[in-house]
């Protein structure tokens, strides 16, 4: 036990060590932390933003195509998301050469409470979450992560295709299996806007309403937003994000979905004036199977049960850096359980 302990501690001190030398060797480890973090969170959060109704889903997205997520909450309430994926992933050490292709598995839970403002056209969501990532055949990656976050954002109750700005804070830590010494923190500020357009099964437009989603078949969006982001051990970054998605509603149990992450990063210069920069894109695509409450025996039971869905997920992350060597790729594919419960 203590071996074990000593061993930790020693390699959280060598990872301190090593991201707090302010060279581009640093900026390169401290970007591709920032890029497993984004691509990771991208990914999640479109298993969280398929339209699917069934299954309760927190009102904080990256995707304006999220059911819900420019519709005021009707009171306040509580939700509780639950992914249990199982991923292939071509290269968990994100390297330019020669990394590890792994089997994966990264459980995500989350619990949100959301509220509309009295007299104020703002609805404020609130969550925590949780995150494990265990890789079969890189386990000097795995890693376990814990975050919090606020969000305020401008709903029209009259119009939910009308642009929706928002403000969000939200702060992460890393630390090393199970939840044992932090290896990082850091710190998101985020403000930027949702924007929509829905569509029935002719691809007409829906008209104005403050709830769409029964006559909803296509819905297209954007969001963009941008980012200060204060790391602990620096360096800190700015960053800004585009995000188009689309989804389909196919059937009542099936359902697909499609968005491209784009992001430009550009970290503090350190001391020896080196200023790292990254772009990325990362395409996901998700088709979800919205498992029939027939199949539980009853819609109660299907309720308890988290009103299970599986989600079958692909994606691809490109990543250019002017960092020598720091640029990969990545591809990703995974089937994935999900639950929400409301309460």
């Amino acid at each position: 036990m203590r071996r074990t302990r000593a061993r930790k501690s020693a390699l959280a001190a060598a990872i301190a060590s090593l991201l707090s030398l302010a060279t581009p060797l640093f900026a390169q480890t401290a970007a591709r932390l920032d890029a497993q973090g984004d691509a990771q969170d991208a990914r999640n959060d479109a298993l969280l933003a398929t339209p699917n109704l069934a299954t309760p889903e927190l009102l904080s997205n990256l995707y304006s195509t999220a059911p819900g997520l420019e519709q005021q909450a009707p009171a306040p309430q509580w939700r509780f998301n639950l992914l249990a994926p199982l991923v292939y992933n071509s290269n968990a050490e994100e390297l330019n050469h020669g990394g590890t292709p792994t089997l994966e598995t990264s459980p995500f839970g989350n619990l949100s409470w959301a509220a509309p403002v009295p007299d104020l056209p703002l609805r404020v969501t609130v969550s925590a979450n949780a995150e494990s990532d265990r890789f079969l055949r890189a386990s000097n990656v795995d890693l376990d992560k814990f975050g919090i976050s606020g969000r305020l954002q401008y709903v029209d109750t009259t119009n939910d295709q009308a642009y929706s700005p928002y403000v969000v804070i939200a702060s992460r830590w890393d630390r090393l299996p199970t939840f044992a010494d932090q290896i990082s923190a850091r710190q998101d500020f985020n403000l930027g806007f949702n924007k929509r357009f829905n569509f029935d099964g002719g691809f007409q437009l829906v008209p104005i309403a403050g709830d769409t989603s029964a006559a909803t078949v296509w819905s297209v969006g954007l969001t963009a937003f941008v980012q200060r982001r204060l790391r602990a051990p620096q360096l800190s970054s700015s960053a800004l994000f585009v995000i188009p998605s689309v989804s389909y509603l196919i059937s009542e149990d099936w359902n697909a979905s499609l968005a491209v992450e784009f992001l430009n990063r550009w970290f503090d210069a350190g001391n020896a004036g080196f200023s790292a920069r990254r772009w990325e894109a990362v395409p996901i695509g998700t088709v979800e199977y919205v498992i029939p409450p027939s199949m539980f025996g009853s819609e109660r039971m299907a309720n308890l049960l988290g009103r299970p869905a599986l989600d079958f997920q692909g994606s691809y992350l490109k990543a250019w850096s002017n960092s020598p060597g720091a640029g990969f790729d990545q591809w990703t594919a995974s089937a994935t359980i999900k639950m929400g419960w409301r309460f």
